[in-house]
């Protein structure tokens, strides 16, 4: 019984709150509402009372704007159903207000390879405009060529701490050789180099002055100072210069085994500039053989402050602010490389395979190889990433998507079938061959409307080219019967919209109505009184409000293009179902309390008839309570049978 009185409880609180619900729905503020609904809300087609609220409604509604195509005392909102239904009921096809959502193509040159690389168009269309109603999907094709012989940067960034001594050697004797293997796949290749040891702070590095001096063990042997990341020769096509540079570098020396590689990779990620990266394809590869550094490390050497992402090269190519700066996070890292779109090959010793090959699953488009002790593999193993690399294609988004709206890929990779990305947030097709052409379908749906268009950049991981997307989306119906003043409303004293009068009289009145979300506007020549009993007649109007209530107004012309509306509210008849659902509820509530007391009284009745019970049979008991035989004496007396009297002689 309580429980279905909480239950009748909560259901006249639901039907207050959709009373109140209702009301709101009809005010002013409407049109925010509708403009920029919340959520798309699933489902079938169901009928709304403007051409507005129906399209945004569900993809499937379209709006009939037809005159008269309602009958008489009909609500409006059965303009509002599926095509098919609408054309059923006599709807003529030129009359069906259905928008859809469209793509137009700005930009799209033909893919093509250029001359040697240089020029190439590799991904298409370059500009396109898509449309979207919300709810309604839109799938775009996206096509990628690879071009022959695309120009690349190589930046060269090497560990110089003592342990890599032997690789140095190997290095100097590097520039020709790597060049000669890049230029068979490509005529336009430059390579830099950089070098990194550690933090010039302890523990990471002695900081006793003659350590800082030189901090190699031996004192015969040539050995530079400790330094955090140095930028020696920027990138260039000359393979001597490449060997003379490196050819002057020493190696250095700290104390820990962890060494400043993130420190390196993020300044020559930012350093674009002095490094002289191009708009090509960007390698960076980092020979190490010791795991690195990262966030929070900083803290042993008393830095706190976290890395600020900014280039901080002095005019000699040092990272001049690295014991201000704590080392960066594996996020850092990746996301500036990705945001330079460089594509690093981590080519490292045996020993420390296996933790770059965990870094390299965070890192976009990132390879990893092993180097030998003495670097000898080391173009091998260059050669081997970049084919790598460059034959697999990712398609992607680089910018935050607006809310409510979703994106999803589909790839195809030079056979019929489609396949889906991996969480549906990057299209990628793998071993594609010089010359061959992929297609990506990048589906767009949104949920909600966008106050403005959206811009959206598409490229492939690695590649310079980029697709823009500019994202609108269709939240309106573009009716062309709109028409101020119409004879067909009311002999001109409403406005017609999508089929509708849009009728002054009830949003000045109520705040309801197709007019509602700008009747301040729209109504601005019309001043509207409430009478509540005028007397009738066959001048006044009859209308039904959204809510289908039937109401009456009489409209009169004033001088200087004004109205004058007389109103007269509808009938409310008296709303029963509060008082019907309280004399539920305190009838349950009634008959709950007479059942409790009901079961209080029996239970009284019943305990009073045995305790009168007990007491008359305690009264006709034969015996007291002293002779109960079950009564036993808590005293005990024993005579002894051998016992003597005093005068008795002794035996």
């Amino acid at each position: 019984m309580v429980a279905l009185s909480m239950v009748l409880v909560f259901l006249l609180a639901l039907s207050r709150g959709e009373s109140e619900l209702d009301a709101k729905s009809s005010s002013p503020q409407e049109a925010t509402e509708w403009r920029d609904p919340n959520l798309f809300q699933p489902g079938s087609c169901q009928p709304a009372p403007s051409c507005q609220k129906c399209i945004l409604s569900h993809p499937s509604c379209a709006w009939c704007k037809q005159l008269n195509f309602t009958a008489s005392g009909e609500a409006e909102a059965r303009r509002c159903a599926r095509r098919e239904e609408l054309l059923a009921r006599g709807c003529l096809p030129g009359e069906l207000e259905e928008p859809r959502g469209r793509q137009e193509m700005l930009q799209d040159d033909p893919l093509s390879q250029g001359t040697r690389g240089e020029g190439a168009t590799q991904l298409a269309p370059q500009r396109v405009r898509v449309t979207l109603r919300p709810g309604e999907p839109q799938q775009l094709r996206v096509r990628f060529l690879r071009a022959e012989g695309y120009p690349v940067d190589l930046y060269y960034l090497m560990d110089l701490s003592y342990s890599m001594k032997d690789d140095l050697e190997r290095v100097r004797q590097l520039g020709h050789a790597l060049l000669v293997r890049l230029q068979e796949v490509t005529d336009s290749v430059r390579i830099g180099f950089g070098s990194f040891v550690d933090k010039t702070v302890l523990p990471f590095v002695s900081t006793v002055p003659s350590k800082l001096r030189h901090p190699c063990p031996s004192r015969l042997e040539s050995c530079q100072s400790p330094f955090s990341f140095h930028h020696v020769l920027s990138l260039t096509g000359d393979a001597k210069a490449f060997e003379r540079e490196v050819g002057r570098q020493n190696v250095s020396g700290n104390l820990d085994s962890p060494e400043g590689g993130f420190d390196a990779i993020l300044q020559a990620a930012l350093c674009q500039k002095q490094i002289g990266w191009r708009n090509v394809s960007r390698l960076l590869v980092f020979t190490s053989d010791d795991t690195f550094h990262t966030a929070g490390d900083g803290k042993l050497g008393g830095i706190f402050m976290p890395s600020d992402g900014h280039c901080h090269l002095d005019s000699n190519g040092l990272y001049s602010r690295s014991p201000e700066f704590d080392y960066p996070s594996v996020g850092q890292v990746a996301q500036a490389l990705s945001a330079a779109n460089i594509q690093p090959i981590f080519a490292v010793t045996s020993a420390t395979l296996p933790v770059y090959r965990e870094l390299s699953k965070l890192i976009p488009k990132s390879a990893v190889g092993e180097l030998s002790e003495d670097s000898s593999n080391v173009v091998q193993l260059i050669m081997d990433a970049y084919n790598s690399l460059s034959s697999t294609v990712t398609l992607e988004h680089d910018s935050l998507l607006p809310p409510g709206v979703h994106i999803s890929y589909e790839s195809q990779c030079g056979d019929s079938e489609k396949r889906h990305g991996e969480a549906a947030d990057w299209g990628q097709c793998n071993h594609v061959r010089i010359n061959q052409t992929v297609n990506f379908w990048v589906t767009f749906q949104a949920t909600r409307c966008l106050p403005e268009p959206h811009l959206l950049r598409f490229r492939a991981r690695g590649f310079s080219e980029e697709l823009t997307v500019e994202l609108h989306t269709l939240c309106d119906c573009n009716c062309s019967d709109a028409q101020l003043q119409a004879p067909h409303c009311s002999d001109g004293q409403g406005h017609l919209q999508c089929g509708v009068c849009r009728d002054c009289a009830e949003c000045k009145a109520f705040g309801t109505g197709p007019l509602a979300m700008n009747c301040s506007t729209a109504c601005a020549h019309a001043n509207m009184t409430l009478v509540l009993t005028p007397t009738l007649d066959d001048s006044w109007c009859k209308e039904r409000t959204q809510d289908n209530q039937l109401f009456f107004f009489l409209a009169e012309d004033v001088a200087g293009g004004r109205v004058v509306l007389t109103v007269r509210p509808p009938e409310e008849g008296a709303d029963h179902t509060q008082i019907i659902v309280l004399g539920c509820v305190g009838g349950i509530v009634a008959v709950g309390l007479g059942l409790v007391l009901a079961y209080r009284l029996s239970v009284e009745i019943y305990d009073r008839r045995e305790f009168h019970r007990f007491e008359k049979e305690r009264q006709h008991l034969n015996w007291k309570q002293d002779h109960n035989p079950l009564y036993q004496s808590a005293i005990t007396t024993t005579v002894n049978p051998r016992f003597q009297e005093a005068d008795s002689p002794l035996l």
